[in-house]
């Protein structure tokens, strides 16, 4: 069992609550139940925008913070904003973006009320999930003049060499990070805008120590978050940077393990 309180609650949802084949569905639902019924205050941290995570927490139907584009965007269950960290689009990376587009990568870039699309309408469609998820601009090819200024995060979604020239750009800008989100997608955003800083700013904000909380979560993009909780947990598919950076290992959704520890830890508070 755990050798701290547990206040708050954190979860990655695709690869942690959400799997192949396994869907939002009764058990989680109760595990997560049985936590706020307990006390534990429960945020979601996505890589998804946030109209996704309005459309699964209406779902799930408990009050849960919401941890947007892998940190940048943190809001509390009536949808106040703790923070909203945003990145400068230098000109080198809104090129080399360009020619990612080109090379039949997709582009996605967010801001706190909008969302452009750019690429194969497959990819964007796979990304647009959920009835409020929706682009406000679709577009096969990208130039830098077509960029906003500024961005909450930008999403690369295709793993082909032209992403390495993506890499380059952000790491020539010393505030920005580019992190491996699951499947073909990497994320950019601010260096201090990540899921263990949106973890942070939750706890500054509701006066929790982080010690006292509990994190889940499978990619790359879950590390910090899973190294600043007060124990971290890596899921199913972690590869080994995630592994290492967590304090225990769970099976993938659908084994049942996430589910059965959350009810052990309801059961003790």
């Amino acid at each position: 069992m755990l050798d701290h309180p547990v206040r708050l609650a954190v979860f990655d949802i695709d690869g942690t609550l959400l799997g192949p084949g396994y869907p939002l569905g009764r058990p989680q639902i109760q595990a997560l139940a049985r936590l706020h019924e307990a006390g534990i205050t429960l945020a979601l941290a996505s890589s998804r925008q946030r109209a996704s995570l309005l459309d699964l927490a209406e779902a799930i139907g408990l009050p849960l913070y919401l941890v947007s584009y892998n940190g940048p965007l943190v809001n509390a269950p009536d949808g106040t904003r703790i923070s909203a960290t945003d990145i400068a689009l230098p000109a080198g990376l809104g090129s080399a973006l360009a020619d990612f587009v080109d090379a039949g990568g997709c582009v996605h870039c967010y801001t706190v009320d909008d969302w452009q699309a750019f690429g194969p309408d497959w990819r964007i469609d796979n990304e647009a999930a959920g009835r409020h998820a929706v682009p406000s601009r679709r577009a096969a090819s990208l130039t830098p003049a077509t960029l906003p200024p500024r961005a909450l995060k930008i999403l690369c979604d295709g793993d082909l060499p032209a992403l390495a020239a993506v890499r380059a750009a952000v790491a020539a800008e010393p505030g920005l990070v580019m992190n491996w989100s699951g499947s073909e997608c990497h994320d950019i955003h601010a260096r201090h805008a990540s899921k263990g800083d949106g973890l942070r700013q939750l706890c500054r904000h509701l006066s929790i120590d982080t010690g006292h909380t509990i994190a889940f979560g499978d990619a790359d993009s879950d590390i910090s978050m899973l190294s600043t909780a007060g124990t971290g947990f890596a899921m199913g598919a972690a590869n080994a940077r995630v592994t290492a950076a967590a304090d225990r290992r769970l099976g993938a959704p659908g084994s049942g393990e996430l589910e059965a520890l959350l009810a052990e830890i309801a059961a003790t508070v």
